[in-house]
């Protein structure tokens, strides 16, 4: 979930607070960005985090980066400016976003104090003018920012009535152009709330303590976090021994995805798979596999030290689990029992260095010690480089698998599938996989179900980049200056390229393509090259450009050379000058 996180940089920032001279808006703002990073990185540390300040203009101030302490750092030097201009800062947050897509989950948070702006670039005076004009091409970024996620951080006072009047008109903005965003607000003090409604004045500004602080806005920030950031508790369950599930959470969490079901509270392994078996199927989303661990109480060095020493709870015999947990009990005693005697071996040095750490282990390692069913999964996914088949719901599915990211860092990734069981058409009805054990006498396996006719003849053709693009088309020119010898591999790749512009609906790329081949044939021309090389040249820019070759099952044949004198004749065939054939 790519996030932009806007600070409003206006004048009007730097007021410090009714009856906290201690604090302005900005500085306020500042703790709360700072609160929201704290957060993110609890939460949220594998995404990406972008900063901008906004006034008259929008300055980008730290690119998308998942350095937390980059924007911890930046925050600090923002400075005021002018006016603020909202609108130019939405305009310029579409264009950052333009890079991460629509597949993403784009996040927009904006801490301001809800100041209108002044002029033509005020935000009452973009509503006016847009009121009416919803269709017009000059406000088409706003439906690209209507699939984003904007949450507004509102710092003021509800005494303020430049501060209630911008509440209102911010909100006629996300209706009018149908914007997916919410508001944060403090709540109104309740001397405020009995006044008004007793048709008393208003209290001074004295009352406004307890409104607007560091732990108002800390509340603030965690309502946004409950609303956007918070990521999907599930329990993952692999067969029916009980030491085989631990609570998980998804990341990006899956409650902001539109789904045609609702993911169970408990998502069961049902099988493994490799890899290669199961390739690339088309998937709704991708989501971070991550264990949940609880945060534990600090305590004190001795009952710290104490609890490392402990000795293991007994065990309770009523329990229906008894026999499996006395097993791996007696298990951990033998091991230690060993460790116990290897320690003993060493030198007195040495044995001491070894006592030391044992019993300096803090929390984490602690965590770190306790077995885990996310360790045992993905190392065994990894080595054997296969994936779990998980059961999402009833008839959905998806697929756990170990992922190395750019920096060769192995994670447990969920691969959610469309709803249905024949959603990959190579496996079939996922309910039908079962062992090869399973298979009746003379009965053979049918799995991986495979297509009788492949729908491709040779492999696809990938323009991602433009060096992709650029490597085909001199492909295709290096096999036009060594004609006649190329020439069947020349209307090859031709063809290769047509058939792949049309189906990706790219018909400019077949005119370009015409062009280039008639510089070529130019080209060669003047440098005196065989005859039907320039020929071929000219017929494959012709047939570029007929509309009856727009037909993908179409193919451009080379031009056929005949010869136009007759052996039978009295003229001798070897002076006749050759034709050719269209």
């Amino acid at each position: 979930m790519p996030t932009i996180i806007a600070l409003d940089a206006s004048l009007s920032m730097i007021r410090p607070i009714p009856g906290r001279n201690e604090h302005t808006y900005q500085s306020l703002a500042v703790k709360g960005i700072q609160n929201l990073l704290d957060n993110l990185a609890a939460a949220g540390k594998l995404e990406h985090v972008a900063l901008v300040s906004f006034s008259t203009v929008t300055e980008l101030k730290v690119d998308f980066t998942r350095d937390y302490e980059q924007i911890r750092q930046a925050v600090k030097k923002i400075e005021p400016l002018d006016k603020a201009c909202f609108i130019t800062m939405l305009q310029t947050v579409v264009q950052l976003m333009a890079s991460w897509g629509s597949q993403n989950i784009l996040q927009l948070v904006v801490f301001t104090d809800c100041g209108l702006g002044f002029g033509s670039t005020s935000l009452s005076g973009f509503i006016e003018a847009y009121t009416g004009k919803e269709s017009e091409a000059e406000y088409g970024w706003l439906k690209t920012l209507a699939a984003y996620n904007i949450n507004i951080v509102c710092l003021g006072l509800h005494a303020d009535h430049y501060f209630t009047r911008g509440l209102t008109v911010y909100q006629q903005l996300l209706d009018v152009a149908h914007l997916k965003g919410q508001l944060f607000t403090t709540k109104p003090v309740k001397q405020l709330v009995d006044g008004a409604s007793n048709g008393g004045e208003a209290p001074s500004t004295g009352s406004h303590k307890s409104e607007l602080g560091r732990t108002t806005v800390f509340e603030l920030v965690e309502r946004l976090c409950e609303s956007s950031y918070k990521s999907t508790e599930v329990t993952l369950k692999c067969g029916s021994y009980f030491r085989m599930e631990t609570p998980v959470l998804l990341w990006p969490p899956t409650s902001h995805e539109p789904k045609l079901c609702h993911i169970e509270p408990i998502i069961e392994v049902r099988g493994f798979l490799a890899l290669s078996d199961i390739g690339s199927p088309a998937i709704l989303s991708r989501h971070w596999v991550l264990p949940k661990f609880e945060r534990e109480k600090p305590t004190s060095r001795r009952s710290g030290s104490m609890a490392a020493v402990a000795k293991p709870p007994k065990l309770d015999i009523n329990n229906p689990n008894y026999e499996m947990e006395k097993l791996e009990q007696d298990i951990r005693d033998f091991y230690a029992k060993d460790s116990k005697e290897a320690d003993a071996g060493e030198s007195g040095d040495d044995a001491d260095v070894t006592i030391v750490l044992k019993h300096s282990s803090g929390p984490l390692q602690m965590e770190q010690q306790k077995e885990s069913f996310c360790v045992l999964l993905h190392g065994a996914l990894k080595m054997e480089n296969m994936a779990a088949l998980v059961q999402l719901a009833d008839k959905w599915y998806g697929f756990i698998y170990a992922f190395n990211d750019a920096k060769k860092k192995s994670n447990l990734m969920l691969n959610i599938l469309p709803p249905g069981t024949n959603v990959i058409p190579w496996l079939g009805d996922l309910e039908l996989l079962g062992f090869t054990e399973d298979l009746a006498p003379g009965e053979t396996a049918s799995f991986p179900v495979r297509a009788e006719r492949r729908s491709y003849s040779q492999s696809s053709v990938v323009w991602i980049r433009q060096a992709s693009l650029q490597s085909d088309v001199q492909k295709v020119l290096r096999h036009a200056k060594k004609m006649p010898d190329k020439t069947q591999h020349f209307y090859k790749e031709l063809n290769r390229i047509r058939r792949a512009a049309l189906a990706l609906g790219f018909v400019e790329l077949l005119e370009a393509l015409a062009m280039l081949l008639e510089k070529e044939f130019a080209h060669l021309s003047l440098n005196g090259a065989s005859s039907e090389c320039t020929m071929q040249l000219q017929h494959a820019a012709t047939e570029l450009r007929k509309t009856s070759n727009r037909d993908i099952k179409s193919t451009i044949a080379p031009l056929q050379k005949v010869g136009t004198g007759d052996s039978s004749s009295g003229t001798s065939a070897s002076t006749s000058t050759p034709g050719y054939l269209y």
